[in-house]
Order: structure tokens, then C-alpha cells, then sequence
């Protein structure tokens, strides 16, 4: 058998990912006081019960189709679990949304202006995806929770030389 290379790319665009929400401040404080990486959304319920904000990057799946010329597109699936405590506030949840929404649009900056090195857009016949996209915002924002949680699925695209450049 020859030798093999392992580059693990979508373990890459993952770790940079988590990196970015580390590394996110505003008015150079941290964002998220915790960040994880998990591959199921139960982890991200355990997560909650520790530091505020957190989030959890969760990875659902990578999809690939053969380019062209031999090369894989890919495309890596995953989820950003975001959640702060916030007191209840009655009938008037605007300031759980404005929190929620808060998170939401500090990861996106976190990860856009660090965008993982791999991340690239990529497009067959079978497989279209870009650098990054974004997926649509669920909040649960329920006023009988101590908490505020927004999920944002996520998807980066990126390319592999060949069929053995996983």
C-alpha cells in the first residue's frame, strides 16, 4: 500500500471557525466567553449551562462532487449555536431579540473577516457552493428561559487537488 497524506480540510475550515469566535471582541472585550466544537446539537444544551455568551459550532457534513478536471468540490455543512443569559422580559422581547441578533451578527463578522484559509468558492455540475454562505436564523428567544439562543447554519466551500487530497 503507498503512503498517504491526510490534509483534513474540513477539520481546518472547523478549528479556523472556532478560532475566529475566540478571537472576536468588541471594544476589545470578548464576545463569547466560550466557544466549542461539537457534532451534535445535544452537546450545544450542555454547553449552555456554562459561560455566557458561548457558542458551538457544530459540524453536520461535508459533501463533495468531482470538478473537472479531477478535483473534488466540497462543501462543509455545519451550525453556530449562540446563546446569552437574559432575563426574562415579559411581554416585549426586544431586548432577548436584539441579543440573540447581537451574537448572530458578531459571528458573522468574527468568521468573514477571518474566513478560513481553504474556504473557496467551487462549482460542477453537481456541487455549488461558496466561499461562505450564510443559512437563515433560527432564534429561541422564549421568555421562560433564562436564556436567549440563535442557531445559524452555515456553509463553506473548498476544493481538494484529487480524489486523494482528503
Amino acid at each position: 500500500m503507498s503512503a498517504i497524506t491526510v490534509t483534513n480540510t474540513d477539520w481546518a475550515i472547523l478549528d479556523a471557525v472556532a478560532s475566529a469566535l475566540r478571537g472576536a471582541t468588541v471594544a476589545s472585550k470578548a464576545v463569547f466567553a466560550a466557544v466549542h466544537v461539537t457534532a451534535s446539537a445535544v452537546q450545544f444544551v450542555w454547553a449552555r449551562g456554562g459561560d455566557w455568551p458561548v457558542a458551538v459550532v457544530e459540524y453536520v457534513t461535508t459533501v463533495e462532487a468531482e470538478g473537472l478536471d479531477g478535483e473534488r468540490d466540497c462543501a462543509l455543512d455545519g451550525r453556530i449555536h449562540l446563546a446569552a443569559a437574559v432575563a426574562g422580559t415579559g411581554a416585549d422581547e426586544s431586548a432577548r431579540i436584539q441579543e440573540a441578533l447581537r451574537l448572530v451578527n458578531a459571528a458573522k463578522n468574527a468568521i468573514e473577516s477571518s474566513l478560513p484559509a481553504a474556504a473557496d468558492c467551487v462549482g460542477a455540475a453537481r456541487l455549488h457552493a461558496r466561499s461562505v454562505e450564510w443559512g437563515q436564523v433560527a432564534l429561541d428567544a422564549d421568555t421562560n428561559r433564562p436564556w436567549v439562543a440563535a442557531t445559524l447554519p452555515v456553509r463553506f466551500g473548498y476544493v481538494l487537488g484529487a480524489g486523494t487530497a482528503h
